[in-house]
């Protein structure tokens, strides 16, 4: 079974900027329910804890994909089995 989540959120500051924060990936337990924390291994490597409906979880992810103020693709390297993508577009000269 396969499930996908999409949202899409609209934020009044440059692209540079959203992408800038997005990726301090250290800083997502501080906006992010569920993650508790998330450690930046390498360039292309992060550890994460996270714990949803009181299952605590473990795993790393590589990074795939990173193309600066465009987009970051990541997947799980084990267990469980999980993949994603964030894109930024710029709708116009501050969002």
């Amino acid at each position: 079974m396969s499930t996908r989540v999409e949202k899409r959120i609209l934020v009044n500051v440059p692209v540079s900027t959203a992408y800038n924060q997005w990726t301090q990936f250290e800083d997502f337990p501080h906006f992010m329910g569920g993650v508790k924390k998330v450690t930046q291994l390498s360039d292309d490597r992060l550890e994460w804890v996270a714990e949803i409906a009181g299952v605590k979880r473990e795993f790393e992810a590589e990074i795939t994909e990173q193309h600066p103020d465009e987009r970051v693709a990541w997947r799980t390297t084990d267990r469980p089995h999980q993949a994603g993508v964030v894109t930024f577009h710029r709708l116009d000269d501050n969002s």
